[in-house]
């Protein structure tokens, strides 16, 4: 599926929940982005769904968060510890009355307030901070020892 102006570019974009009417709900916001176009794959069953994640080779992965948390958790985890998929972003979906049970996500949005501008701006953002932490963690590690040095 694909979302918003097609003279551009899409951003591949991973949406995963158990409401296909929220689901279609953020569909709809990203088809009314005009700057950008997002090309969009739905993860409802949660059975294959890494596999499914590495074939679509996502920018951004989207997690509403009311889906199974013990395999939401490890599906995360997954997706950090593999060299395919650590620096693929996550957002969550969140509902405002709970606090989220994934960690290791760049963004958050409350679901209530989920615009269109708002969801655009999340998803380019959670791309740029998870490029900043890889070039961060790249580049101490090449110079790990130098602040080593530095710190003694």
């Amino acid at each position: 599926m694909i979302a918003g102006n097609n003279n551009i570019e899409p951003i591949n974009v991973f949406l995963i929940g158990n409401n296909p009417i929220e689901l279609s709900n953020i569909y709809e916001k990203l088809k009314e982005i005009r700057s950008k176009t997002y090309q969009t794959e739905i993860g409802f069953e949660l059975r294959g769904l890494f596999k499914k994640i590495m074939k679509f080779n996502p920018a951004c992965i989207l997690i509403d968060d009311n889906v199974e948390r013990s395999y939401m958790k490890k599906l995360t985890l997954k997706l950090a510890s593999n060299k395919h998929t650590k620096d693929i972003p996550i957002t969550i979906l969140k509902n405002a009355n709970r606090d989220s049970y994934i960690t290791n996500a760049e963004e958050f949005v409350l679901k209530e307030s989920v615009t269109a501008e708002l969801l655009s701006r999340s998803i380019v953002n959670s791309i740029r901070l998870k490029k900043m932490r890889t070039r961060i963690s790249l580049m101490y590690r090449k110079r790990k020892s130098q602040v080593k040095s530095w710190l003694s």
